[in-house]
């Protein structure tokens, strides 16, 4: 039961450290995960994934394709009022 709380609360700050990263600009996961690193994260990276493709899937960022790189950015979502 422990574990599963810890569990949740990193990932939560996870999810602020990626969100706030890439406000600062369009990523690579590789990029994303690098600047984590840079700011001391220990990283697990099958929970890195699942946390970013949970960003994707609440709408928070936005996966998009850049064929001349070959490689997929990830960027915050803008609302559209």
């Amino acid at each position: 039961m422990h574990i599963y709380i810890i569990n949740i609360i990193m990932s939560a700050e996870l999810k602020r450290k990626i969100i706030d990263i890439v406000s600062k600009g369009d990523k690579t996961s590789t990029q994303i995960r690098d600047e984590l690193i840079q700011m001391g994260e220990e990283i697990n990276l099958l929970e890195f994934r699942k946390v970013l493709a949970n960003l994707v899937r609440e709408g928070l960022l936005e996966k998009y394709p850049v064929y001349d790189e070959r490689k997929f950015y990830f960027r915050l979502k803008s609302k559209s009022y």
